[in-house]
């Protein structure tokens, strides 16, 4: 075998491209299944609201209770700084009821861009939320399991279990059914512009809207009552239930819900007295489905142009030019007469 230019140019060539598939696919492809630094994702919501209207609380007039108030929301996830591994993510969610106006609540989280959880705080940042679990997204390749993630309520600060439901398809896109449920005292009442006492006046009409009341508490209603301070202190309680459709192969949010039962707890005179303020509903909009359905597509197709076609047609070529080079240079050796001994035998008898 004898070589030539051409068939080294084209072994260096093959050498490259068999190199570059390896890269792609275990340098690039890693690197781009991880929260991307561009991050930028709004989901959009719709449902009801229940119970107590808040207007009443304060004053501002208007029936007591409210019955299917429609619900509009929606749901930004932006990046604001990537350190390696870490990315600071803005989630904004806006929640307008009815014809009030929209309440927005911003929250930053320090997320590892491959788990998709949320952790402490980089030091010295002090709006960035403590958290742990999942806040948004599901990892690539989400496992289809129970118990294997845990999920963030911003309402009560505590991550829970997260528990697998099944399969479904939405958006075009196969999905992992997920479900986790907070339970636990409101961190921040204010935030939802909830009150931190009502008047007495209001507070009477409590036990007459709770499930269920202490026989003895009915029996003296009006003594108790009498005996409350002008301001009656509420504890607030929330239960949560997210729901979360996640792509099966990316993990990215197809769609997504929630139920929250807020409740109040009012004490009168020793006689705890449980009232549910409001239950809230929304889930993903049929719109938002099928456009978040669709961006995932995209990046699916991506992905796999990246991580599969690439690496396959790099690999391939740079094996083809590698044979190439070879039947150059065995050609090449055949071109020049052959071997060794062949040449001196021929000498020997032209000689003779």
């Amino acid at each position: 075998m004898r070589l030539t230019r051409s068939s080294i140019i084209l072994a260096v060539v093959g050498v490259l491209l068999i190199v570059a598939a390896a890269v792609v696919r275990f340098v690039v492809v890693p690197s781009v299944t991880k929260l991307p630094e561009d991050l930028d994702v709004t989901l959009r919501f719709e449902g009801t609201y229940n119970g107590i209207n808040p207007a009443a609380l304060s004053g501002g007039g208007g029936d007591l209770l409210a019955s299917d108030v429609p619900i509009q929301a929606t749901r930004q996830v932006e990046a604001e700084d990537v350190d390696g591994d870490t990315e600071l993510v803005r989630r904004t969610d806006v929640r307008t009821v009815g014809d009030g106006e929209p309440a927005v609540t911003e929250v930053v989280f320090n997320v590892d861009r491959e788990t998709a959880e949320a952790g402490p705080a980089p030091d010295g940042a002090e709006d960035v939320t403590d958290a742990e679990g999942l806040v948004f997204t599901f990892p690539v390749d989400p496992e289809p399991e129970s118990g294997v993630y845990t999920y963030w309520d911003q309402y009560t600060l505590q991550h829970e279990d997260v528990t697998y439901l099944g399969e479904d398809t939405l958006g075009g896109r196969d999905v992992y059914l997920y479900e986790s449920v907070a339970d636990g005292e409101l961190a921040d009442p204010d935030a939802l512009g909830l009150p931190a006492s009502l008047p007495k006046s209001l507070a009477a009409l409590a036990p007459g809207l709770a499930e269920s009341v202490d026989p003895e508490l009915t029996a003296n209603l009006d003594a108790i009552v009498a005996a409350l301070p002008e301001e009656v202190p509420i504890a607030w309680t929330s239960q949560t239930t997210t729901r979360v459709a996640a792509d099966q192969e990316l993990g990215a949010t197809i769609a997504g819900g929630s139920t929250q039962v807020i409740t109040g707890t009012l004490d009168f005179g020793g006689y705890p007295v449980v009232v549910t303020f409001a239950t809230i509903e929304v889930d993903s909009t049929e719109d938002s489905i099928e456009e978040r359905g669709g961006d995932v597509g995209d990046d699916s197709s991506l992905l796999n142009l990246i991580g599969t076609i690439l690496p396959i047609v790099a690999l391939v070529l740079g094996l083809l030019l590698l044979i190439a080079a070879i039947l150059l240079a065995v050609r090449a050796a055949r071109r020049t007469g052959g071997s060794p001994r062949d040449r001196s035998g021929a000498g020997s008898t032209a000689a003779a």
